[in-house]
């Protein structure tokens, strides 16, 4: 009976833990992603939270300051240019930077479960999925579903003067921040109540500047 109560009780701790919020408003993390990146674009990276006594510190539990959705190119590393470590930043990761259903529900766990206050939605120059997207086609394969989910933002964006892939990019993003502050039943009644901010972003591969977009 003992040793069921111990289990118990540990199991209850690991899940109140789990629960902690953040003592960051989103104005001081989205701040503190802007500086993080400030010193990474001056070459005055910290490299904080890398060693063994971050790891065990984590073993039980996470508080990341931070929700990052960006594509998946080699390129554009959040935990890089941001300058964070172990348990920083919770980071979903796919082509376009696109928001299916697998990727908004993660997004929900790192809002409702771990308490991130703030939501970054960060594209990037030259992204390939936008490209592929303006190339056109019919590729008879899962691409096709990166395709779909980016052209909306092409076509809002093509008979604009610019370069039509720049234009994209911007446009995907925004859209994609969009669809996120207006997902039910989580995210968009935390942004409503100022619990969390969802922001776009796009990072620029030469500089290594991630720049805010406006809201639209």
């Amino acid at each position: 009976m003992r040793k069921i109560i111990l289990l118990v009780f540990g199991f209850l701790m690991v899940a109140q833990a789990s629960e902690k919020k953040s003592d960051l408003t989103p104005n001081q993390a989205l701040a503190q992603l802007l500086e993080g990146n400030k010193r990474y674009i001056t070459a005055q990276s910290k490299h904080a939270h890398e060693g063994a006594d971050r790891r065990h510190e984590l073993e039980k539990t996470q508080h990341p300051f931070a929700c990052i959705l960006s594509c998946s190119d080699s390129r554009v590393a959040p935990e890089i240019v941001f300058d964070e470590g172990l348990g920083d930043l919770f980071v979903v990761r796919v082509a376009g930077n696109v928001a299916g259903n697998a990727t908004t529900g993660s997004i929900e766990y790192a809002v409702e479960h771990l308490g991130t206050p703030i939501v970054l939605v960060m594209g990037h120059e030259s992204c390939g999925a936008v490209q592929a997207t303006i190339g056109g086609g019919e590729p008879k394969t899962h691409i096709q579903s990166l395709v779909d989910a980016i052209a909306p933002a092409v076509a809002e964006v093509r008979k604009k003067p610019g370069d039509l892939v720049a234009n994209a990019v911007r446009a995907n993003v925004q859209r994609v921040v969009k669809q996120l502050r207006q997902s039910q039943p989580i995210l968009a009644e935390q942004v409503r109540k100022g619990q969390i901010k969802i922001v776009g972003a796009v990072y620029e591969l030469d500089s290594g500047e991630v720049r805010l977009l406006p809201e639209k």
